[in-house]
């Protein structure tokens, strides 16, 4: 049931929507099948509240993203191999650096999150 107070889970970088996730899969599925199966998996979970003014939709979901480092990792070199392609401006190109983007800002905050000594 929507919540009125619920927080904006979009500013988080841990947590992606419904559709990011299942574009990713997308993408990475023929490189790495057991990863981008892992990510489907997480869209079966239980997504974030909605606030009351959100519309009650799959569509709309997000969900909180606890991978490792190694398979985030993995995911934006896959989607970097999509977006890199010198003048590819195809709509898959496009979503694949999009997402790139926000898998990045995941990395980042788990190497912020690191303690002071195991920064790299």
């Amino acid at each position: 049931m929507p919540t009125n107070n619920a927080p904006s889970p979009i500013r988080n970088p841990n947590i992606f929507s419904r559709g990011g996730l299942i574009h990713t899969f997308e993408f990475i599925r023929k490189r790495d099948p057991q990863l981008a199966l892992t990510i489907r998996n997480i869209t079966a979970g239980t997504p974030h509240p909605k606030t009351v003014t959100q519309a009650d939709n799959k569509h709309t979901d997000y969900f909180t993203v606890t991978l490792d480092s190694f398979q985030v990792r993995a995911v934006v070199e896959i989607l970097m191999e999509y977006g890199q392609t010198e003048g590819n401006e195809t709509g898959s190109a496009v979503v694949a650096r999009t997402l790139m983007e926000d898998w990045m800002r995941l990395a980042r905050k788990m190497i912020s999150d690191l303690p002071k000594g195991a920064l790299p």
